[in-house]
Formats: structure tokens, C-alpha cells, sequence
């Protein structure tokens, strides 16, 4: 029997059970056609069904229902369910009819699911997925579809969710497998999601591709949290052995999940938990990275056979270019004992960031970008030759004076969430933070990246302040559960190890950004700075678009063209919820700047970021970061040097602090020939950020380019 045959007879199964009992026999008759062999397997499945015993308790059929049952379902269009108004039929699946509808009450556009009958008949059955729901709706997880309210209206029961723009991941896939990168992104924010439901008692159990929705701005959604569970009924003691009689059961819900991405426990029929969610998940993991499912077969029963007795292909039959930590990750999860596997998603997501920052290392160095100055060239060319040696000799140099008093680094804070799924949020606080310090002159800040290099390390506070010559710390740590959001901040004497300073803060979201400008005050009262200016003050913003920022500016710190796109994504996302968001604009400058040569073309990449330096100045014409990125325009594009000079002379006005406006400052009379004014301003560029790669091989490139080979080593 092929699959398109018992796809037919499970079409007209269902159908049939919607019948009125009297109606069934004409039905049938009129259905098959005459096809007395498929009408005897529906006959057979229907007196399966009884001997088995009654899925649900059939009620009383309300009118949508009717209608979809009729195959009828576009006139639902104009109809309303709650104060929810149905527009269009977009999709359709075991799982219900999903429309396009408008909320009446909050103006918005919502995706609204109608249940089948089969799911919502049994009372007891439908409780315990309404609580599961209410459940989930309570995680409020940028990865997990967010739903709106569950109801009933017209005897139907339905589910109100956000409209997601884009595509399934089995959509996707239909173009072939997705680059290894990619797929690693796409299974970090699957598994966070489920580190969230699971951390709050939640198994998904039917994680596959068709419930998995890829945004274009490359962020990541898991549908149907809970309406497995709806399905769920008691199992069989073992795998039935009549393969229609299994067609059913497998719909029914006794063996959950979509076949090819059910565990062994589900094939089994045993009782399920979190560990069924990571064998689905490297199930898709599997199929990404290769194109090919790892289990397979002509029929259910046959696919089952291979989940339950078969090893799955190795990745590299299909895919040459998959990394070992890669593999090893998916053997792990394809464990047929649950015992061998990941014992949390957790763990499994840990091991999929390791594999993530390996392949970062690995992806084009952005100063490649400088490759197109004969002169920066030559730089980079006369670097290379002393990589072995320099580094260690420069960074030594680099710290030989005591720093001074007023000096400190803002580490990156520390992600206490219980999913872990907040790391976009503590580097985003350490940064605004770190931006807002950088602007209190008569201090001395270091910048992001050498900040940053002690990220997930567990060096001590002294180690810190002698690598980048810095008396101070800050360090803290985050936790957030929904829209609570508890910070506690440190400030420590690196030489004596002495807190000056600690406070924990418990807000609500809305009340991040007074949160932040709380800390700066307390870090400049602490250290005694006298403000020549009164402290700039965060204007209270529009939440959505500030997480969205948040997100926007941790991808846009990574290095891949995959990580740049994502983060133009999120900051535009911003921009959608909050057009006045002159940071967003900012960023934006900042992706396209990156993007520039080495993964856009110039004359696409500079007009945009361009333009969005100019929009973020309009808005804000403090901005320092926006006049840096205008600069590096002018002179690239317009080739104005006059103009890129002018840009940098006011990004340090503003912010004396800057790395980046050190750096492009040093740039320019590089560029001129200037090599000694070149040589003095990248110096100061890398006392502000000691730690970072390119500016100190920039820095060695001066001292040679000058005939100080010895400052050089």
C-alpha cells in the first residue's frame, strides 16, 4: 500500500467519523466511487475504531464544523468567532483550519486556528490541553508562537495566535538542505524555545518541520506548544501489527508526532517526556544539514521499523562539509535509548553555541574588507609576517603603567535565566551601559570588544584590570521570567578586589531604560567622577522595538554574512514598532558598513548605510557611533575626505571615549600618507579597546610603516 493510497483512506476516515451514524453507509458509497477495495479499508478501520474503543465522545457539530467537513471551508470568510473575524483559509492541517482574522478589540491581524472535532469531543482531554495552553501562553518566549486566546464560539473550539510572516521550515527545505550555519541558528533557537516549555513542564512532541515558521529576518517560531497533547489517548502495549489499524492509532494520537520525527519511545507507545523533544529536534537537524530525512520507509509501519531498529546514514554520505562537533551533537540526540541521549535541551543547546562560536572563528575576517586600500594592504601584508610574535609583546607593552583611577571596563552580564535564552538582553544592558559611561568625560572607558573578550570566561577581576589596564570593573548578572527583569550590578577594585559598589534592581521591562541610567549614576557617584554635564537621561521607549534592537545589536556583533542580515532584520523590526528609534538607525548603518565588499557590493552597501547614518543623526545628532559610519561613507563613497574628517572631529566631541572614532580617525591620515599622526591616533584607539585584534595589528602596521620596529615587537 503507498503512502498516497493510505493518505486517501485516512482522508476519508476522518470524514467519515463526522457523519451522522445513519449517514455513513451513503457516504461511503458516494465517496469511493465504487472502489470497493478502499471502501473495505475505511469499513475496516471504522470497525478497528469501535473494537478499540471510542476516541472521543462525539458531540454536537456546530456550524463551522459542518462547513469544514463539507470541504466548504472558504465560506467561513466574514464569519466571526469571538471578536475574532475571519478574512481567508491559509492554511489547513491535522491539526485544524488556520485563517486570516482581524481582532475586533485590538485592531491587529491574527492567525486563527479552528480545531477538528476529533480533538476537542472528550472534555477531560480538552481541560488538560487548555491548560497546557494557558501554560505556554505564559512563557511569552521570543521563540514560541505567541498566542492571543483560547475559545469557543459556534460550538468550535480555536486558538488566536500572531500573524508570522514567512515560511516553514518544511517549505524551506522543499529547496534543499540549508548551509551548516544556518541550520545550527535555526536548531539554537528551536531548542530554546524548548528549554523554556520544558523548564515550565511543557513537552512539545511533535517537533518537525511543518511547525517550525522561519521569519525573513531570519528569527525562528515553534507552533502547536500543547496540541499534541490534545491528541494524546492511551497507548497500545505495542506497535500494532496491521498496518491500517497503525495508520489510524498513529492519527489518533496513541503513537504521537509526525512519523519520521517520532522517538522510539513514541513508536513504542510508552510514556513520553522532554527527551522525545530532542530526538525530534536532531530528527530536523539531521534533515537541514543533509536534505534527507534519517528515517525512512514506504509506509508508516516501515519508517517506524527503521526508528526502532536502523541507524541513520552517516551526515556525510549526503553532506561532505558537516563538522564533527556537528555530528557528534546529532548522534547524541539520535540515542534509540533516551538514557544516552542529552538528558535536557539544555545541554544540547550549550553544545550547539559551542559549535556556533567555532564556526564564527572560522567565517571571513571583516578587516578582509580593507583589502581595497593599496595602502591598508600593505598594513595587513606586514602584520601577517609577525602574527606568531606580536601579539604577545604588544599586549605586554600595553599594560606596563599603573591605569588610572577613573578607569574601569563593563563586562558583559551574566544570563541567569532559567532557559538561558536571554543572552541578547545582558550584552545588550552591558553595552547601553558601556555607551552611556563613555560619554562622562574625565573618565576612561574600554571598549566593547576588549570588554568582551572575557566573555564565559571565569577570569578574576585582577586578571582583567592587567590585561586591559583598567582600576575598575563592573559585572553583573540578569535574570528575566516574562516582563520581570531582575539585575544585580557590581563594581569592583581590580588591584584590591574591593566592591565599591553593588545593587540588585527588580522592574518590569518598561522600566529598563531608568534602570540603566540608575546604574551609570551609581558607577559615577562610586568612582567620584565630577560631571562637567549632567549625565545623559534614556528617553522611555517602546519595549517591542528596544528587544528587537537588543537582538539587532547582539547579531550585529558576530561576523558571518548570516548573523549581518539577521541583525538588519531585527533592527528594520525596530524601526516597524518605533520609527523615531535613532539607535535602530544607527545599526542599520552599522550592518551595511560591515556588510561592505566583503559580503555586498560597495555601491549597495555604502548608499545604505549612508543613508541610515544620516536618518539616525537626524533623530539624534548626538549620536557618535552615526557620524563614525557617515564618515567612513563619505570618504569611501564620495571620496571626501574633508567631509569623513569633519564626521569623526564631532563623533569624539561627543564621545572622547569612542574606540571606533579613534580607529577611523587614524585611518584617514593613514590613508594621506600622514603615517605619524596616523601612528598616534590608532594608539589612543588602542588604549581604549587594548584587547582588540585589528586595531593592534594597525598599530604594528604604523610602528613599521614609521621605522620603529622595535615599539612594533
Amino acid at each position: 500500500m503507498t503512502p498516497a493510497q493510505l493518505q486517501t483512506i485516512e482522508e476519508i476516515f476522518y470524514a467519515a467519523l463526522e457523519q451522522d451514524s445513519d449517514d455513513v453507509a451513503r457516504f461511503l458509497e458516494t465517496t469511493c466511487e465504487g472502489d470497493e477495495l478502499l471502501r473495505g479499508e475505511v469499513e475496516g478501520l471504522l470497525a478497528s475504531r469501535q473494537r478499540v474503543g471510542s476516541f472521543i465522545e462525539t458531540p454536537a457539530v456546530g456550524i463551522a464544523t459542518r462547513i469544514i467537513r463539507n470541504g466548504q471551508a472558504d465560506l467561513l470568510v466574514g464569519q466571526t468567532f469571538g471578536h475574532y473575524k475571519i478574512s481567508k483559509r491559509i492554511g489547513s492541517g491535522g491539526m485544524g483550519e488556520v485563517y486570516l482574522a482581524s481582532d475586533m478589540i485590538a485592531g491587529r491581524k491574527a492567525a486563527l486556528k479552528l480545531l477538528p472535532m476529533r480533538f476537542t469531543g472528550d472534555a477531560e482531554r480538552l481541560k488538560r490541553f487548555q491548560q497546557e495552553a494557558h501554560a505556554v501562553v505564559a512563557l511569552n518566549h521570543p521563540n514560541i508562537l505567541t498566542v492571543y486566546e483560547i475559545g469557543e464560539d459556534h460550538s468550535t473550539h480555536y486558538i488566536a495566535s500572531e500573524l508570522i510572516e514567512g515560511e516553514t521550515l518544511r517549505q524551506r527545505l522543499t529547496r534543499g538542505r540549508i548551509e551548516v550555519g544556518e541550520a545550527v541558528d535555526i536548531a539554537i533557537q528551536v531548542a530554546s524555545a524548548l528549554a523554556a516549555a520544558h523548564e515550565a513542564g511543557i513537552v512539545h512532541r511533535d517537533i518537525n518541520p511543518g511547525n517550525i515558521m522561519l521569519r525573513p529576518d531570519g528569527y525562528v517560531k515553534v507552533l502547536d506548544f500543547g496540541i499534541a497533547k490534545l491528541a494524546e489517548q492511551e497507548a497500545p502495549a505495542a506497535m500494532p501489527k496491521d498496518e491500517a489499524l497503525l495508520l489510524v492509532e498513529t492519527n489518533l494520537g496513541s503513537i504521537l508526532g509526525t512519523v519520521p520525527y517520532i522517538s522510539p519511545e513514541q513508536a513504542c507507545g510508552v510514556p513520553v517526556d522532554k527527551r522525545t523533544d530532542i530526538w525530534s529536534l536532531g530528527v530536523v537537524l539531521y534533515e537541514m544539514v543533509t536534505g534527507h530525512q534519517p528515517f525512512t520507509g514506504g509506509t508508516p509501519r516501515e519508517v517506524m521499523t527503521s526508528i526502532l531498529e536502523k541507524e541513520p546514514p552517516p551526515l556525510t554520505t549526503y553532506n561532505k562539509q558537516t563538522p564533527a562537533e556537528l555530528r557528534q551533537i546529532i548522534s547524541k540526540a539520535l540515542r534509540k535509548d533516551r538514557r544516552e541521549r542529552y538528558q535536557s535541551v539544555s545541554e544540547m543547546l550549550q553544545a550547539l553555541k559551542n559549535l556556533r562560536h567555532k564556526l564564527e572563528l572560522k567565517a571571513a575576517p571583516l578587516w578582509l574588507r580593507w583589502t581595497r586600500s593599496p595602502i591598508a594592504l600593505v598594513f595587513v601584508l606586514l602584520v601577517s609576517a609577525l602574527l606568531l610574535a606580536l601579539p604577545f609583546y604588544r599586549h605586554r607593552n600595553l599594560t606596563t603603567s599603573l591605569p588610572p583611577d577613573k578607569s574601569i571596563a563593563v563586562l558583559p552580564f551574566v544570563d541567569l535565566s532559567p532557559a538561558k535564552d536571554q543572552e541578547y538582553f545582558c550584552d545588550g544592558m552591558s553595552e547601553e551601559i558601556l555607551d552611556a559611561l563613555a560619554k562622562v568625560d574625565g573618565l576612561r572607558i574600554v571598549g566593547r570588544t576588549s570588554s568582551f573578550s572575557f566573555k564565559g570566561k571565569n577570569a578574576n577581576v585582577n586578571e582583567v584590570g592587567e590585561k586591559l589596564n583598567v582600576a575598575n570593573v563592573l559585572e553583573g548578572t540578569v535574570r528575566r521570567e516574562g516582563n520581570r527583569v531582575r539585575v544585580t550590578a557590581e563594581l569592583i577594585n581590580t588591584r584590591s578586589g574591593f566592591h565599591l559598589w553593588s545593587e540588585t534592581y527588580e522592574r518590569e521591562l518598561q522600566g529598563v531604560f531608568a534602570l540603566q541610567d540608575e546604574i551609570t549614576r551609581a558607577i559615577v557617584e562610586s568612582l567620584k567622577v565630577k560631571l562637567a554635564v549632567s549625565l545623559p537621561v534614556h528617553e522611555q521607549r517602546n519595549t517591542e522595538a528596544y528587544e528587537l534592537y537588543l537582538q539587532g545589536l547582539f547579531f550585529s556583533n558576530k561576523s558571518s554574512e548570516a548573523d549581518l542580515r539577521r541583525a538588519l532584520g531585527f533592527f528594520q523590526g525596530s524601526l516597524e514598532k518605533d520609527p523615531t528609534f535613532s539607535r535602530a538607525w544607527t545599526g542599520i548603518a552599522k550592518v551595511w558598513y560591515f556588510l561592505a565588499d566583503v559580503y555586498a557590493k560597495p555601491l549597495e552597501a555604502y548608499p545604505a548605510s549612508k543613508e541610515a547614518a544620516l536618518k539616525a543623526i537626524a533623530l539624534d545628532e548626538k549620536d557618535a557611533e552615526a557620524h563614525c559610519y557617515l564618515s567612513e561613507a563619505k570618504r569611501v563613497l564620495d571620496w571626501d575626505l574633508a567631509g569623513a574628517d569633519a564626521e569623526l572631529k564631532r563623533a569624539l566631541e561627543l564621545d572622547p571615549n569612542s574606540a571606533p572614532a579613534h580607529f577611523f580617525s587614524a585611518l584617514l591620515p593613514l590613508f594621506r600618507g600622514e603615517l605619524k599622526e596616523g601612528l598616534r591616533l590608532v594608539l589612543e584607539a588602542e588604549k581604549l579597546d587594548p584587547v582588540s585584534p585589528i586595531t593592534s595589528y594597525v598599530a604594528t602596521a604604523a610602528y613599521l610603516a614609521n621605522d620603529q620596529i622595535d615599539d612594533a615587537i
